[in-house]
């Protein structure tokens, strides 16, 4: 029989609860993950000391040192996703982009070019925008944690009309915008959903006006690349 840390399991519990459904006060920790306030408090506060949890005036929300973890696992998704972006970049002559949730905006992790046609759409990597805009946006914010959706829709003009496309998105599984975070720039995204049906990646299909017709039909290629990075990655 395998023996675990008791502590060291709590402690894991603690951070990735923050991650998730952060920010967080302690008390809102202790009750998420079922454990005593002091207990919650202790293990916050060695987190913190070590810079994987940093408190604001919201709560606790993650700190750098899990960042750079993360960084680390896009960097390995990268390595299995990029080949398999470039094959479906080749087959359909569009660019395919993924993104990654930081926040309350999607950030462009890398991208993948068609070559077949002259005009062309480039989103380069690092590139920011709202979780609200975009098929990739859409598509990221489906599938996060109610307290960031929450957070959404506190920003938003127009919190019904927000909400209500989020539900479509997860009944779709995919969103498509026209026109949303560049004029002229056309998309079809797809969420990389995890076992706690949650999302932190997609990936997404962009093209220009004069091809934005074909976006709907680029959604099965999409969808079969996306299934292959989940596999490989073993999500």
């Amino acid at each position: 029989m395998v023996e675990i840390s008791l502590t060291g399991d709590q402690m894991l519990t603690v951070l990735e609860t923050v991650a998730h459904e952060g920010p967080l006060s302690a008390a809102e920790v202790a009750r998420i993950c079922d454990i005593n306030r002091t207990v919650a408090h202790r293990l916050l506060t060695t987190l913190a000391e070590r810079s994987y949890v940093r408190k604001g005036e919201a709560g606790y929300t993650v700190g750098p040192a899990a960042l750079r973890l993360a960084q680390s696992a896009d960097a390995d998704i990268r390595k299995i996703a990029k080949p398999l972006m470039v094959r479906l970049a080749e087959r359909i002559g569009e660019t395919v982009v993924m993104h990654a949730v930081d926040d309350l905006e999607a950030v462009v992790v890398d991208q993948a070019l068609g070559q077949r046609h002259l005009v062309r759409v480039e989103h380069s990597p690092g590139s920011r925008h709202p979780l609200t805009q975009g098929a990739s946006g859409w598509s990221l914010v489906a599938f996060q944690n109610e307290r960031l959706i929450a957070r959404v829709l506190k920003k938003a003009a127009d919190p019904e009309a927000v909400r209500k496309r989020i539900e479509q998105v997860r009944t779709d599984g995919y969103a498509i915008s026209h026109d949303e975070l560049q004029l002229g720039v056309h998309g079809v995204a797809v969420p990389i959903v995890e076992a706690d049906g949650l999302c932190q990646i997609s990936l997404a299909i962009l093209v220009p006006s004069i091809r934005s017709a074909s976006v709907s039909s680029l959604l099965d290629p999409l969808r079969v690349t996306a299934k292959q990075i989940t596999d490989s990655f073993g999500r």
